[in-house]
């Protein structure tokens, strides 16, 4: 694994930086990405960060000559939502799918070329089990993870010719610092459910796997010779996966609308 060049977006924090520390660990050669390198606390010295904001199409294009030829693509960087999808401000819908969807495409497509060149490469997205099945008052998130899921995966099969693999790793509830911006107002008609699907989430993110649970993931994944699509990880996670595959989709759902009420 000596001298393979690893970029992990969002890689300051959280699950990234912990992808980052263990490949280090291993012998990688590591970059890694923020928004703000600045102001990052406690940098990982041997990690070379670079500014990216995956909103902003310039800042890709920016990026990409800096980095050379990567070997490895780990799509991490992300954020989240919830409330209500009624009461989402449209502008706020368009900007997670830029951030969680077009962003990550963007930079994908910026790096494929010379994986293809080389025939031979990995890409590794960082989705959600909320990528599988639907959750109440995160329905923009869960549109923008089942869209990577469904996207990466048909990658998946244009590229194989060429050596390049493409795998989603699902995390369950994982206990980062996770952003997340809200939309319940006290107002709301949904406010009551949206406030205790909320304390029920928070709770069960507090409660989550540690983030270097889904690093030793990415690293299983790496030393495949042929991963599989996709690794459900962290806490139920595998089974719930399993589940939501063999069980009617009326009994998945009450089991998710009985996760989230009031006990």
């Amino acid at each position: 694994m000596d001298h393979k060049r690893v970029l992990v977006t969002g890689a300051s924090s959280g699950i990234g930086r912990s992808i980052a520390e263990l490949l280090l660990q291993q012998g990688f050669d590591v970059l890694g990405t923020s928004r703000d390198p600045e102001t990052i606390k406690n940098k990982l010295s041997e990690v070379k960060y670079f500014a990216l904001d995956l909103q902003d199409p310039k800042s890709i294009d920016a990026l990409v000559p800096k980095l050379g030829d990567i070997d490895i693509l780990i799509n991490n960087a992300g954020q989240g939502q919830i409330g209500p999808l009624e009461e989402v401000p449209i502008e706020k819908v368009r900007s997670l799918f830029e951030v969680n969807l077009f962003g990550i495409v963007h930079l994908t497509q910026a790096i494929l070329p010379s994986m293809r060149k080389k025939r031979n490469g990995l890409i590794i997205n960082l989705s959600s089990m909320s990528g599988i099945f639907g959750v109440g008052f995160t329905s923009v998130y869960c549109g923008t993870k089942f869209a990577v899921e469904g996207m990466f995966r048909s990658l998946r099969q244009e590229v194989r010719p060429f050596g390049i693999k493409v795998v989603m790793i699902e995390p369950g509830y994982v206990s980062t610092g996770f952003e997340q911006e809200r939309f319940i107002d006290k107002s709301s008609d949904y406010y009551e459910n949206a406030k205790i699907f909320k304390a029920i989430r928070d709770h069960n993110i507090e409660t989550g796997v540690p983030p270097q649970e889904v690093a030793e993931k990415v690293l299983f994944v790496i030393k495949q010779k042929d991963p599989k699509p996709g690794y459900p990880v962290g806490g139920d996670a595998p089974r719930n996966a399993f589940l939501s595959r063999i069980l009617p989709v009326r009994l998945v759902e009450w089991f998710q609308r009985r996760k989230f009420s009031k006990k």
